[in-house]
Formats: structure tokens, C-alpha cells, sequence
């Protein structure tokens, strides 16, 4: 058991060690995050041939909620669930879950007001997903964090947008 006296000089300086951390961190400038949630996604998208959807929604200030599936002979061969939001650190995090597969999340890496760059190297396929914004057009792709292998899903606004 400690004495009382090293007991009090413990807890002395691990009160001025904690204090002075305290002091460092509220006084370093925090760190600033240049990301926003891409409003701009918002809406219905579909590819030229019809047979590939997505949809967003805006969920809340800090979630966008999507939907995208293909429809292959006449079936939905493939779906996905996914989220955009923006984590209490102020970082954009893309969530997908796909159809008969594990989920996964990608943060932002890149973003300015028509694109943004999501990308987790620790992920199988794909590493990096795109998305990009040009008047009525979403171009969005898919690859290695290296580039390769990259697969493109160009889709307008459909027509009730």
C-alpha cells in the first residue's frame, strides 16, 4: 500500500502532467477538415442502357443514404447499400454494402465541389471509388488504389429529375 505521502505526490504530478496536456491540446489549432457531404449526388441516376440505377437521398445534415442496383435479363443481379457521412472528426466516410458480400468503409482522400476521392488500400476490390459530378452526367468509377483495373459507371439524371 502507499503511504499517503507518495500517494499525494503521485496524483500531484499526474494532475500537472494531465493539465499540462490539457493546456497543449486546447491551444494547438485543431484539425480543420476540408470535407463536406456532396449534396451534389442527390437525386436518381441511371446508366444509358436503363440497366443500372443509383439513387441518393439526404438523410440528415451529415448523411446522404444510396441505393444502386443492375438488372441483368429482366432480374436485379446486383444491389448496394450505401451512406456518405460525416464522422464528429469532420471526415467523409463512404459506406457500401453489397449485395452477398461483407461491407466496407472509405474515407476521403480528395474532394472539391463537383468530386471526391474515397480510398482503402486495406479493402480487396475495389480500393478507390470516384464520383464526379458534370452538369446532368454522375461519372463514377472503381479500381486498385493503384488505378488498376479501374471499371466506369457513367449515368444521367433520370428523367423525372
Amino acid at each position: 500500500m502507499l503511504n499517503r505521502k507518495t500517494n499525494s505526490h503521485f496524483t500531484r504530478s499526474t494532475l500537472a502532467a494531465a493539465l499540462t496536456l490539457l493546456c497543449i491540446t486546447s491551444t494547438a489549432s485543431p484539425t480543420e477538415s476540408t470535407h463536406t457531404l456532396p449534396t451534389w449526388l442527390v437525386g436518381c441516376w441511371v446508366s444509358a442502357d436503363g440497366t443500372s440505377l443509383e439513387a441518393w437521398s439526404q438523410d440528415s445534415d451529415d448523411t446522404l443514404i444510396g441505393f444502386s442496383s443492375i438488372v441483368t435479363d429482366g432480374r436485379v443481379s446486383f444491389y448496394e447499400m450505401m451512406s456518405l457521412r460525416l464522422d464528429d472528426d469532420g471526415r467523409l466516410i463512404f459506406t457500401a454494402y453489397p449485395s452477398n458480400q461483407p461491407g466496407g468503409s472509405f474515407p476521403a482522400v480528395d474532394q472539391d465541389e463537383s468530386s471526391v476521392v474515397f480510398q482503402n488500400e486495406a479493402h480487396d476490390f475495389p480500393q478507390r471509388i470516384r464520383y464526379r459530378r458534370a452538369d446532368d452526367q454522375l461519372i463514377a468509377d472503381i479500381a486498385f488504389a493503384s488505378g488498376e483495373n479501374q471499371i466506369d459507371f457513367n449515368k444521367t439524371q433520370c428523367a423525372d429529375e
